[in-house]
């Protein structure tokens, strides 16, 4: 067990290995209207990998499933993280086509910690193309309040189901309804939408092109 840790020395070295090869082998890209009604918060973790894409708008949940069906492959245990978080002005406010607009609802956020014979690691697809890596356990955002935190460690995740029936629900809205009630999917897929251009995704090409930033916190 942990042999792809003692080869590469720390948890640090194995953390920005998994992240480089799925930033190569899940690509952000463009999705329609009706892709993201199909997919979003629907796919396996196989289903994700396999597919090789994932929405260039919050693809945290895609990109996380999938690096836990990528460490789990290297027989290293694994916990996939669920953080509620309380709204906030910045993010609930839409002025697109000068219409103000308040969101009234909770975000979800997805990160993940692995294990090695040193201690735990975080993975955290913090924003755009923007990885945090860190030693230590996943203690929630510091900046934005926290509704709850929940952790599902990686056995307990088959790769060849959805989120929702990994957690015993017959579809992604009664998850949401029992789980994360201050959530609404129906808002958040409104949002999407409202975002969801080509011109908008060129923009995100230009300014971040396949790269991904792995930033090595304390």
């Amino acid at each position: 067990m942990n042999e792809s840790l003692k080869e590469n020395k720390n948890g640090i070295e194995f953390a920005k290995e998994i992240v480089s090869e799925i930033n190569k082998k899940v690509k952000k890209v463009y999705w329609t209207n009706d892709e993201i009604d199909k997919w979003f918060g629907k796919r396996s973790a196989k289903e994700i990998f396999d597919s090789g894409t994932a929405c260039f708008m919050n693809p945290c949940l895609d990109l996380n499933l999938a690096s836990g069906y990528l460490i789990a492959s290297r027989n290293i245990p694994y916990t996939l993280i669920i953080e509620e978080l309380l709204p906030t002005k910045d993010f609930n406010f839409d002025k697109s086509n000068l219409v103000l607009k308040y969101f009234n609802f909770n975000r979800l956020h997805f990160t993940l910690e692995f294990q090695d014979t040193e201690g735990k690691y975080v993975i955290n697809h913090k924003r755009e193309n923007e990885v945090h890596i860190f030693k230590g356990e996943y203690g929630g955002r510091k900046d934005i309040p926290v509704a709850q935190i929940i952790k599902i460690p990686g056995e307990k995740i088959n790769p060849d189901k959805p989120i929702y029936k990994n957690l015993g629900y017959g579809s992604l809205e009664d998850l949401i309804k029992n789980q994360f009630k201050g959530y609404s999917l129906e808002e958040n897929l409104e949002r999407l939408k409202k975002d969801n251009s080509l011109e908008n995704y060129e923009h995100y090409k230009k300014r971040y092109g396949e790269k991904v930033k792995i930033i090595i916190t304390p």
